[in-house]
């Protein structure tokens, strides 16, 4: 009679794997990919629009016939312009990664996709090339 067998170990799952009874599509789903840049995209333009034109410093505030005043005045326009450029920055930082997400997730749903006609795929995948070469080349130049 043979010992009964021990239970076979089961290696140790790696960390940088999903976990293997995990549906395969059930981290990406393009709804929701492209939800997640929408709302990035709407974010980028919020953050656009927060350096209102109204709270730029206005020259009656200050007393101009002073040294003080007329450097007062300087500072606080380097301060707007300073905060106008801080939003700017990352509105832009936003938009580029909103309009990264749609890409990829336009890629990805023609990619995986089996039963989508060829026509939407190739739609698809012409839609994404548009958004990546508009992103790069918002700031390119050849001069």
């Amino acid at each position: 009679m043979q010992p009964p067998m021990a239970p076979a170990m089961n290696p140790a799952a790696s960390p940088y794997q999903p976990p293997a009874n995990m549906a395969k599509g059930a981290m990406y789903s393009f709804q929701k990919w492209l939800m997640i840049g929408l709302i990035i995209l709407v974010f980028s333009a919020i953050f656009a629009e927060f350096p209102l034109s109204s709270s730029a410093p206005n020259a009656s505030d200050y007393d101009l016939l002073t040294e003080k005043g007329i450097d007062d005045l300087a500072e606080a326009n380097d301060s707007f312009e300073g905060q106008v450029a801080l939003f700017a920055a990352m509105s832009a930082i936003l938009q580029a990664t909103a309009l990264s997400l749609v890409a990829y997730a336009f890629i990805r749903e023609a990619h995986e996709e089996d039963g989508m006609h060829v026509a939407m795929r190739v739609t698809m995948v012409l839609a994404a090339i548009i958004l990546v070469t508009s992103m790069v080349g918002r700031n390119f130049s050849l001069l």
